[in-house]
């Protein structure tokens, strides 16, 4: 990978982190606590049930195999020479 595309990268990972931090401080800051617990009661208790659990399982499950050590598997696509 190049370096001017490393840099790409890194500048929109930053940015994206930077707009995500903007964003939970602004609604810290303006959204008062009972609404935002008003807001956050259904979902906190969604997080509690057994379906999130089993998607969660599911998910740790599907990251775990992603990112299981396998051999290095080396695809060339260089032509055959033939001669």
């Amino acid at each position: 990978m190049s370096e001017a595309r490393r840099g790409s990268k890194f500048t929109r990972l930053a940015l994206g982190a930077g707009l995500l931090a903007v964003a939970a401080v602004s609604v810290a800051i303006f959204v008062p606590r009972r609404r935002l617990a008003q807001v956050t009661g259904p979902i906190r208790e969604l997080a509690n049930s057994s379906m999130a659990v089993a998607t969660l399982a599911w998910l740790t499950g599907l990251w775990r195999e992603a990112t299981a050590p396998r051999a290095p598997v080396f695809d060339d696509l260089r032509p055959f020479d033939e001669f």
